[in-house]
């Protein structure tokens, strides 16, 4: 396949997807790796993670790791043709808060939940074998991933630093104040190491 053929079928590719594709995508479209080799020889693509690529005329986008890693979770698939109910792999923990811009978490290690089990040598990838239901899943920066409640619960079942889903939390009611959290904290209390009548919800509020 010529280079301008296979530059056009990867822009096709990533317009969809931020820019970006896996080799997985190009080659069921008849890229095969060695035009890939070229291309990226040639300033034309560029590798994101182990297998994604990113279009060299693509703008940088803040999400862009998590994006590549979310990409890599199902190689052969599209964005568009991808689950968004919790039937597939969506970002959780601190990722998640990371992605809805809640507290101060950083995004690694990358957290995905996904139905079947799943395992990387990568130490900044982390894979939660479970299946979320659809009402602790919505849509965020263009990929699944768990809703702020649930993501704070999940954050206090995995015993994350306490300030840190403090300002989560603190962040999440003020984005949406209707949010109904106090008892699910609540009933977290021994699991995060205090007495089963302590206030944990009141104990975050505070900061």
């Amino acid at each position: 396949m010529k280079a301008l053929d296979a530059l056009n079928i990867i822009n096709d590719i990533s317009s969809s997807q931020k820019g970006l594709f896996t080799s997985a995508q190009a080659t069921s479209l008849g890229i095969d790796r060695m035009a890939l080799s070229r291309l990226a020889a040639h300033g034309q693509i560029e590798p994101v993670a182990r297998g994604v690529f990113k279009a060299a005329a693509a703008p940088m986008i803040r999400e862009e790791d998590v994006y590549a890693a979310w990409l890599a979770t199902d190689p052969t698939t599209p964005a568009y043709f991808r689950p968004f109910d919790g039937s597939g792999c969506v970002a959780s923990l601190g990722t998640a808060a990371w992605l809805h811009d809640l507290g101060e978490l950083k995004p690694e290690p990358v957290t995905f939940s996904c139905p079947k089990r799943k395992q990387s040598r990568n130490a900044s990838l982390r894979y939660l074998k479970r299946t979320l239901p659809e009402e602790d899943v919505c849509t965020v920066a263009g990929m699944p991933a768990t809703t702020p409640k649930r993501t704070i619960l999940d954050l206090l079942d995995h015993r994350e630093d306490l300030s840190l889903v403090a300002s989560v939390l603190r962040d999440a009611e003020f984005a949406d104040p209707a949010m109904k959290i106090e008892e699910e904290v609540n009933s977290r209390t021994t699991k995060c190491g205090f007495d089963k009548k302590f206030d944990l919800y009141a104990y975050l509020k505070k900061g």
